[in-house]
């Protein structure tokens, strides 16, 4: 009878750090699949040399995905345009969403585009 519960523990133990596992590998594939599109759009933003119609069409595709992507000018000379891009997103744990399912935290990257 103790091996059975002794076996029975081990698998809970387990169970539940595999399932804390894949809510942290989760997350940080959030986190990095934000960062690899902040990168994207400024690299899209540099190559068009701040071109206007490329960041709406940059902010529009960043609410298709979901994130919330913000340019704003901060050129000090005109022969060297500059923007300061921030993209707003939502980062789950996706554990703690069975006991609370407004999980959600609020993460941003910024940075210029020059």
């Amino acid at each position: 009878m103790r091996l059975a519960i002794e076996l029975f523990a081990m698998a809970i133990t387990i169970t539940l750090g595999c399932l804390l596992l894949s809510s942290m590998i989760t997350s940080g594939n959030q986190v990095a699949d934000a960062r690899d599109y902040y990168n994207v759009v400024v690299n899209r933003i540099e190559d068009s040399y701040c071109d206007e119609d490329v960041i709406r069409e940059c902010i529009n595709e960043a609410e298709n995905k979901g994130y919330q992507l913000s340019v704003k000018d901060v050129t000090m000379y005109n022969d060297n345009p500059s923007k300061l891009v921030v993209l707003s997103y939502n980062v789950t744990f996706p554990i703690l969403n069975m006991f609370n399912k407004d999980n959600k935290k609020q993460a941003v990257i910024e940075g210029y585009a020059r």
